[in-house]
């Protein structure tokens, strides 16, 4: 059997343009501890992809940016990380996204708003990481 891994030893970038709501995942996540880097534009997060040297594990990323789509930003992102796991997120509903482009193939979607729990649920199913029985009531929304 495999041991789980590690989240420590896990890296997740998170694309948000909305401070309030970069600022509350990053700190969830950190919590959950995952190492956590973030952007607040499409344009910062492929500087912050190209800078820096570990692997980056997971890429959450609002679907609506001022530049480009979540979609963009994630494709660009894979020419030089094709491992990377994509989880869309929006305030849209899922068919407007699909309208608009859609999701990367293989990616997840978070519809806005989510709970915490919610959210740290989805990553830890992605990267195969075992719960650590958060519970929360405090809401994301989008601004």
């Amino acid at each position: 059997m495999n041991e789980p891994r590690s989240r420590g030893r896990l890296t997740i970038l998170i694309v948000e343009d909305a401070a309030v709501v970069r600022n509350l995942m990053v700190g969830v996540l950190a919590r959950e501890k995952y190492r956590v880097l973030e952007a607040d534009s499409a344009a910062e997060a492929l500087e912050v992809s190209d800078s820096f040297d570990g692997a980056i594990h997971l890429l959450i990323t609002d679907h609506t940016l001022k530049t480009m789509t979540g979609r963009q930003v994630a494709e660009k992102i894979r020419q030089s990380r094709p491992s990377l796991n994509v989880l869309h997120m929006s305030g849209y509903p899922i068919e407007m996204v699909v309208q608009e482009g859609g999701l990367i193939s293989g990616a997840e979607f978070l519809a806005k708003p989510f709970l915490p729990k919610d959210l740290v649920e989805k990553v830890n199913q992605m990267l195969g990481t075992p719960g650590m029985g958060m519970s929360g009531s405090l809401l994301v929304i989008e601004f």
